[in-house]
């Protein structure tokens, strides 16, 4: 994860010192970012994009409007650079943070290339006389089946319980591999959109 945030400080560095002016002598550069809860407005009247890249909303107001565009505000699809900045932050300055391991249940009939599938929480009652036909595979009435009680079936066919495992962030309940990939992807679309500009 840091070698990700330093992608998109470096580029900071480099669209300062291309466009960027500062009375400082050696200025503090990092990559503007809205945290999750400041709205566009909040995000404008802080100038956080001049005060983290000074001088470069005067001189190229486009690459500003560029990295406002990277906000969440500005597309939701954007949620992901808070909250990795956030979680970046975090094990930089704190500590790193500990992930959760968390299961879900699927169970799935199949047979005859038909199938159906079953999550957490959702159950299927029949009374008698009733049945569901999965391909070549009946599954009798007279029974509730869920995730955790298979059904009672005739004929030819698969059952399987299947448990999903997925890992989470413990502070924000952010699904790890989710988060990456669209921390990798949208680095690498930032630094190479403003290394063109």
């Amino acid at each position: 994860m840091e070698n990700l945030r330093s992608a998109l400080d470096f580029t900071a560095h480099g669209l300062f010192r291309k466009y960027g002016a500062s009375k400082a002598s050696n200025p503090r550069i990092y990559f503007p970012y809205a945290p999750l809860n400041q709205p566009e407005a909040q995000f404008r009247k802080s100038r956080r994009i001049n005060a983290c890249i000074p001088g470069i909303s005067t001189s190229r107001t486009d690459v500003a409007a560029r990295i406002e565009s990277y906000q969440h505000f500005a597309d939701p699809n954007n949620r992901w650079l808070p909250v990795f900045m956030e979680l970046n932050n975090e094990n930089k300055h704190q500590r790193l943070t500990p992930q959760i391991r968390k299961e879900t249940k699927e169970l799935r009939i199949s047979s005859g290339g038909a199938s159906i599938s079953m999550g957490p929480g959702a159950s299927i009652s029949m009374g008698p006389g009733a049945s569901i036909q999965i391909g070549r595979l009946t599954i009798p009435g007279g029974q509730s089946f869920d995730v955790n009680r298979p059904p009672k079936t005739i004929g030819p066919g698969k059952k399987e319980m299947i448990t999903w495992v997925s890992f989470h962030f413990s502070t924000n309940n952010e699904p790890v591999l989710p988060l990456l990939r669209q921390a990798i992807e949208g680095v690498d679309r930032i630094v190479r959109e403003l290394s063109a500009m």
